[in-house]
């Protein structure tokens, strides 16, 4: 692995992952608004896909930070331990908020369903991330070995790329077949339901981009390197996939449908595991990890915003979706706005509270990290030694 680096544009890759999280439950509440009409479709279409990134941009993040922090040492008892209260932790207080207390049917929950629902992250419906990521926090020790393994002969761009051409192309098969036979089996084993009904959510359909990340972190110098060298070519590439996933969702709008009685576009055909959206994904991380790494090298109120933002990232994730019902009912009353622009106007106004709300709580004594999780704090610097560590070198990052 190459020399530590600071590593600036993961706060900015976060903030972006997390803003586009937002805008799709924001549109997916819009396009079931009254009145909504067909050019609003259009343009609720089009930034649903534009941000499709978001889970899969997580995944990558946790994959090169994972392996660029634990890959030379690794004490799996700590590494766990801190994952399970960073984590695990305040899923479990937000599964109880949302599942029993904020969830519209709860009336009808009960406590012994309690262990499925943290399975299968059904507690509302954006905590199945949470399931689903911490797969790959428990199995990293694994993939570690596998990368140890192949080191050797991964060396030489040469064969990293083609390599990698073959995963996408093995990945893309693989998941369209686990997908198709998603919903077919359910489980019932020491009273654990429907975790085989829920394939989406488990980590074979995601990792790809968790072992990217991986392949980022071994070579950081040479990734940052390539992202820059092929963003020509993958402007071109960006364009044609989206024109292709933009056209595909098209045919998910109902014409003469009248909502909220009515589903006015199926955004369902939109998912992350056809090959349109795969590809498209993978050039959205080449164009995006660019501009975040542009991003990084400046400083004003937005780059401020973004690490800000990116600072606060897992509490924001978790308390959004609760914020973004409080904030609907706020937006949607409001005759001056079309629904695109509700939709805007609602992701905005959540991503604001969600800053100050994760950030509010994050200052309470103990209870703050166990509610929202870490919050990024920088640790102690080593003092700097030019014969050891160049400059802007560090041991981990946050």
């Amino acid at each position: 692995m190459e020399k530590k680096v600071r590593l600036t544009e993961i706060g900015h890759l976060r903030s972006i992952a997390f803003l586009a999280v937002v805008t799709q439950h924001g549109i997916g509440m819009l396009t079931r608004t009254p009145g909504i009409n067909l050019s609003d479709l259009v343009v609720l279409s089009v930034l649903f896909n534009l941000a499709k990134f978001a889970v899969p941009m997580f995944v990558f993040i946790t994959g090169l930070v994972i392996f660029y922090n634990y890959y030379e040492q690794l004490s799996v008892g700590s590494y766990l331990y801190k994952r399970v209260r960073e984590i695990i932790v305040p899923y479990v207080i937000w599964s109880v908020f949302y599942y029993f207390y904020w969830a519209y049917d709860a009336a009808g929950h009960s406590w012994h369903e309690f262990l499925s629902v943290l399975l299968t992250g059904s507690g509302y419906y954006h905590l199945w991330f949470v399931a689903m990521i911490f797969q790959f926090y428990l199995l990293y020790p694994i993939f570690r070995l596998l990368f140890k393994a192949l080191q050797p002969v991964m060396k030489s761009e040469r064969v990293v790329i083609p390599v990698l051409g073959l995963l996408i192309v093995v990945f893309i098969y693989g998941t369209v077949k686990i997908i198709g036979h998603s919903g077919e089996w359910t489980s019932n084993v020491w009273g654990i339901r429907g975790v085989l009904k829920y394939l989406d959510r488990t980590f074979p359909v995601w990792t790809l981009y968790f072992v990217i990340g991986g392949i980022a972190a071994m070579s950081i110098g040479k990734w940052r390197a390539w992202m820059e060298k092929v963003q020509g070519w993958n402007t071109l590439v960006f364009a044609v996939t989206l024109g292709w996933v933009t056209y595909q969702l098209a045919t998910g709008i109902v014409p003469g449908a009248k909502p909220p009685k009515d589903v006015a576009l199926w955004i369902g055909i939109s998912n992350s595991f056809k090959t349109s959206m795969i590809l498209f994904t993978l050039s959205s991380f080449v164009l995006l990890y660019q501009w975040a790494r542009r991003f990084s090298e400046k400083t004003n109120w937005l780059t401020k915003a973004s690490d800000l933002i990116g600072k606060y990232s897992y509490g924001t994730f978790l308390a959004h979706a609760f914020l973004l019902d409080i904030v609907y009912k706020w937006v949607k009353p409001i005759a001056l706005l079309n629904n695109t622009w509700k939709a805007v106007a609602a992701i905005l106004l959540t991503t604001v509270l969600a800053v100050l709300v994760t950030a509010a709580i994050s200052k309470i004594p103990f209870l703050g990290a166990l509610i929202v999780g870490s919050t990024g704090k920088k640790k102690k610097r080593i003092p700097l030694d030019l014969h050891k560590n160049p400059p802007g070198a560090i041991d981990s990052i946050n």
